[in-house]
């Protein structure tokens, strides 16, 4: 796994890393035919084989859903930092969800991670495997989170439709306050360094505009549990829109608690991963996105694979 800085983007606040899985191993069943052993060494180390194949060691990183349930990160060696895999494991309920993110799958957007769901169970010794299963959901539409990473970084989440998702600072927040939150105090730093990174961010956003008029991206909602969603977006439409397609490619997975309104959390892009925590509070007030026509064309988007997948009636 790449060496990580301190703090990246939005993990300075991020809660320890849950060191619980150590010493216990996890036989996987996926539904795609996949058959996964993980072998948690210690708290940083996993041995992970799929069926016929040999033990390899990776190093992995932890956050703790609920008392029950697992965010599990791994990059694998072998995959030279163009494959990544997260595992929600699901104690309770001995199931598994795993998202796999291979980047450069698209060699004329190669900003791109596609994003792809599997579902399973966690086989247990003298049980039958369970028949059900974590599965894509629609329970989240029409809510709105404005989720805190840190003390300059709130983004409220308006989730859409089950594969959409559109993002603002809030309803009656205008950019120049936005600007004054994020920026303000860099703005008035007495180093000129620190100012000009500010200057370019607040320029950056307003450019962007001009050809990404507001944040709409594909994404998907899964029922973990009654209190938990595992939710995850890819920037595709901002990549598709810019210039040279130079921006955007980078999305997160969260593994939301929504009856608490915080999550844990991987976020993600080219060749970066790091892990983050957040707190959030609804937001029952509408915003004028939620009634904004798409400028997008959904129909060339291929980086989330579940977008064209059915989602059941729950």
């Amino acid at each position: 796994m790449a060496e990580k800085k301190q703090f990246t983007g939005l993990s300075q606040y991020k809660v320890a890393f849950n060191y619980e899985l150590a010493g216990k191993h996890f036989h996987l069943i996926m539904d795609n035919g996949e058959d996964i052993s993980l072998n948690f060494l210690d708290g940083e180390t996993v041995q992970v084989a799929e069926k016929g194949s040999q033990y390899v060691f990776e190093s992995y990183e932890c956050l703790k859903g609920d008392d029950t349930t697992y965010l599990v990160h791994i990059q694998p060696a072998a995959g030279k930092g163009l494959i990544n895999k997260s595992f929600i494991l699901d104690t309770a309920q001995s199931l598994v969800t795993m998202v796999l993110m291979e980047e450069a799958f698209d060699l004329e957007h190669t900003r791109l991670i596609r994003t792809t769901p599997f579902f399973g169970a966690i086989k247990v010794q003298g049980r039958a495997l369970p028949e059900k299963r974590h599965h894509l959901s629609k329970r989240m539409v029409g809510r709105h989170i404005v989720w805190h990473y840190n003390d300059g970084m709130s983004l409220q989440h308006i989730y859409h439709s089950p594969t959409c998702v559109r993002a603002s600072s809030g309803p009656g927040i205008s950019d120049e306050e936005m600007f004054e939150k994020r920026y303000g105090k860099a703005l008035r730093s007495d180093d000129p360094e620190i100012r000009a990174r500010a200057e370019a961010g607040i320029r950056e956003f307003k450019e962007r505009k001009e050809w990404y008029p507001f944040y709409e991206e594909e994404c998907f909602h899964v029922w973990i549990s009654e209190r938990l969603n595992l939710f995850c977006f890819v920037e595709e439409n901002m990549t598709l829109r810019s210039p040279g397609f130079g921006s955007g490619g980078g999305g997160i997975l969260l593994l939301q608690d929504i009856d608490r309104c915080v999550d844990v959390g991987l976020c993600f892009s080219a060749g970066e991963y790091y892990m983050s925590t957040a707190f959030g509070e609804e937001n029952d007030i509408e915003d004028p996105l939620d009634t904004a026509e798409s400028p997008f064309d959904w129909s060339v988007l291929k980086a989330m694979p579940s977008i064209h997948w059915d989602i059941p009636e729950e």
